[in-house]
C-alpha cells in the first residue's frame, strides 16, 4: 500500500522561438503537446512536464496551459534537448518545485492543516504553488484515491501545500510519518486484522492466493503479513486443510468479503474457490453482506465482473492469465 509518492517535474524553458522548440520537443524527443491538467493526469514519478515561455513572460500556471509532456526525468530531458541541438532555442531553463502525492482516507481533510504545521507549509491552490515554488521547494498535493496509479485532477483535495524544502528531504520525512498521519485522519482511526482462509479442491492454492494478492495490491487494500498453511475444523472430527493470509487492511471486514466473493467465481460464472474471512476469531459470512446491499440479488459472476471493471489494464491481464492457466491445469 502506498502512501505517498513523487510525481512529475516542472521544467520552465525560456525562448523567442517557442514553436521551433515545441516542435523540436515533440519530433526529436517523443513530447505530447497538451494541456497542464491532461499533462498530470497521465504523468508518473520519472516525466517532465514542460512550460514553453517567451523571456518576459512570468511563471503563470493555470490548468489549460498548453505543455509538452515528457516520458523522461528531467535531468534526461535537460541532457537530451542539449543533445538534439535544441539549446540554442533556449535563453534560459529552470526547475520548478518538487511534486509529492499523499494519500488521506475519506474524511481526512484536517490532517492537511497538520501536515501545513509540521512543515510550516504555505496552503495554496495547486497552480499557484508551481507557479510561486523554485527548484528547492517541494509541493505536496492531497487525494483520496490510490496512489498505485495516475491521480485525476477532480480527485485532488484542496489546498496544495508549498514546503520550503527540497524534494528529496520532505520524501524521506513523509514516507516514516505517512502511516501515522494516515491513521490519525481516519475517522475511527482503526485499522483491521482479518485472516483469510482458501479452499481448494484443486488444490491451485498458489494461483489463488496471487490471484487474491494481485487485487488487494491494485486496489490498495493494505498489507499482507504473512501466508501459511492452516487446518479448519469446520465439522466435529473433520479438519480441512486451508492456505491462509493475513492482511491488515483499513476497508472493514465486510468490504474484503465483498472481494473475496468477486475472486470465488470464474468468467462462466461457476465457483472454483472457496474463501472464508475471519475477524477476531469470527467468521464473516456473505449473508451479513447481503444485509447491507439491500433485498435485490445478484450473483457471484455479477460482483466479479463489478470487481473486475476497477482495477487496472495490467493487473486484469494478469488476473486473467492466472485464471487460465488454472483452466489448462484442469
Amino acid at each position: 500500500m502506498i502512501f505517498v509518492r513523487t510525481g512529475p517535474r516542472f521544467l520552465f524553458l525560456r525562448t523567442n522561438r517557442d514553436e521551433e522548440l515545441r516542435n523540436g520537443l515533440i519530433t526529436a524527443l517523443g513530447g505530447k503537446e497538451i494541456d497542464f491538467t491532461g499533462a498530470l493526469e497521465i504523468s508518473g514519478e520519472s516525466d517532465t512536464i514542460i512550460f514553453i515561455m517567451s523571456s518576459e513572460e512570468e511563471n503563470v500556471v493555470h490548468s489549460r496551459a498548453r505543455v509538452v509532456f515528457l516520458r523522461l526525468g528531467s535531468s534526461v530531458a535537460l541532457t537530451e534537448i542539449i543533445n538534439h541541438g535544441l539549446v540554442s532555442l533556449v535563453s534560459r531553463a529552470a526547475l520548478g518545485p518538487g511534486l509529492l502525492v499523499q494519500r488521506l482516507p475519506d474524511g481526512g481533510s484536517g490532517i492537511i492543516d497538520i501536515i501545513r504545521q509540521d512543515y510550516r507549509a504555505q496552503p495554496l491552490e495547486f497552480t499557484e504553488a508551481v507557479s510561486q515554488g523554485g527548484p528547492g521547494d517541494t509541493v505536496i498535493i492531497f487525494t483520496r484515491r490510490p496512489l498505485r496509479r495516475s491521480v485525476r485532477v477532480a480527485d485532488l483535495m484542496e489546498p496544495a501545500l508549498l514546503v520550503n524544502k527540497s524534494v528529496p528531504s520532505v520524501y524521506r520525512e513523509l514516507r516514516r510519518e505517512a502511516v501515522r498521519y494516515f491513521t490519525e485522519a481516519m475517522e475511527n482511526s482503526r485499522w483491521y486484522d482479518v485472516r483469510i482462509n482458501i479452499y481448494d479442491a484443486d488444490e491451485h492454492y498458489k494461483t489463488h492466493s496471487q490471484r487474491l494478492a494481485l487485487v488487494l495490491g491494485d486496489l490498495e487494500a493494505g498489507f499482507i503479513l504473512g501466508e501459511a498453511w492452516t487446518r479448519d475444523h469446520a465439522l466435529a472430527l473433520l479438519s480441512v486443510a486451508a492456505y491462509q493470509v493475513r492482511l491488515f487492511t483499513m476497508m472493514e471486514p465486510l468490504e474484503i468479503k465483498k472481494i473475496l466473493v468477486s475472486l470465488e467465481y470464474n468468467a462462466a460464472g461457476k465457483r472454483f474457490v472457496d474463501m472464508d474471512l475471519y475477524h477476531r476469531r469470527q467468521k464473516i459470512s456473505w449473508s451479513d453482506v447481503a444485509r447491507r446491499l439491500g433485498p435485490e440479488k445478484k450473483s457471484g459472476r455479477f460482483y466479479r465482473e463489478e470487481l473486475y471493471a476497477r482495477l487496472s489494464p495490467d493487473t486484469l491481464e494478469r488476473l486473467l492469465e492466472l485464471e487460465r492457466s488454472i483452466e489448462c491445469a484442469d
